[in-house]
């Protein structure tokens, strides 16, 4: 997956990261410069991606509540991955993401 970092030019403190689905979407999360909030999106195919600090404990956390509530039943295992990407302020900015086992792309 290759994400794509932009700064919102109504708000230049924060970041878009998105990247280009398989399936057609665009996916993007925002991340505000020096905030503990982490922004996420989840895909129609199933694949979803968490932006900033305690992106992958923020993620694993999503992904089991709703496995609880058998949200993803049919997406099988979720294979997680974290990078990171460029802050467009410089620095990096955590990214991680999931793809299930099964995806409707």
């Amino acid at each position: 997956m290759e994400f794509t970092v932009a700064r919102m030019t109504s708000r230049p403190d924060t970041a878009l990261v998105r990247y280009d689905c398989e399936c057609g979407c665009k996916p993007n999360a925002k991340y505000q410069q020096n905030s503990t909030d982490v922004g996420h999106e989840h895909c129609c195919c199933g694949n979803v991606h968490f932006v900033g600090p305690n992106a992958r404990a923020e993620l694993e956390a999503y992904l089991a509540a709703r496995k609880t509530t058998g949200e993803d039943e049919s997406r099988g295992q979720y294979t997680i991955t974290e990078v990171t990407v460029a802050a467009p302020w410089g620095g990096a900015i955590p990214v991680a993401y999931g793809i299930p086992e099964h995806s409707s792309h």
